[in-house]
């Protein structure tokens, strides 16, 4: 069922969460479908709090950080932000937490350049249990003073389906199985009800 639109151009609240219900329904990893573990209550916040900011003045993508950091801190959320594709290189957007690296290069093809150029590469979602095992990682340790222990991150696709942006958390605790399943998700129904394009974020 296609969404429907209001007379702006903006999904109405109600059409993200039933949109959103029924991606999770169509995923074909059972674990995503059904269990959401500890994070339940955590997880329906967020979804109905991505709802309303769909229809605030200052933009989805501007306050998205600020509210995953709100309402994941106390599981050692510690940082997440938007990255926007720019000339090859990712430039830091929205983000929440302390000082982060602001630019990322790319340096070579997949397993070169760090998970958030391997998410933008491979179109697909990356988690890492170790982020310090990742192969060529980028860590910004140095800058915001975190231990960052887990990370994961999501593409953010334009209107063609190939990623304009990423969006990347970093955990100092471990995550959820169900974690990365579910804002998969999310920001693939973010994609397809906004198809952004990189200065929607800026």
């Amino acid at each position: 069922m296609s969404p429907k639109l209001s007379r702006i151009g903006v999904p109405m609240s109600s059409d993200l969460l039933t949109l959103f219900q029924a991606q999770m329904e169509q995923s074909p990893d059972s674990a995503a479908r059904v269990k959401c573990g500890t994070r339940r209550a955590e997880y329906l916040a967020l979804v109905a709090a991505t709802a309303t900011l769909l229809t605030s003045e200052n933009g989805l993508w501007r306050q998205l950080p600020a509210t995953i950091r709100e309402i994941f801190e106390h599981r050692g959320w510690a940082w997440n932000g938007i990255y926007v594709l720019k000339d090859h290189q990712l430039e830091l957007a929205a983000a929440a937490g302390p000082p982060v690296c602001h630019t990322l290069i790319q340096s070579g093809g997949v397993g070169t350049s760090g998970m958030c150029f391997d998410a933008l590469l491979l179109n697909q979602t990356q988690v890492s249990a170790d982020v310090k095992s990742w192969p060529g990682y980028v860590s910004c340790d140095g800058e915001s003073g975190l231990a960052t222990q887990a990370g994961l991150v999501c593409p953010i696709r334009g209107e063609d389906g190939n990623p304009v942006a990423v969006w990347d958390l970093d955990c100092t605790q471990a995550l959820e199985p169900e974690d990365a399943p579910f804002f998969d998700r999310l920001f693939q129904v973010l994609s397809l009800l906004l198809k952004p394009g990189p200065a929607k974020f800026l």
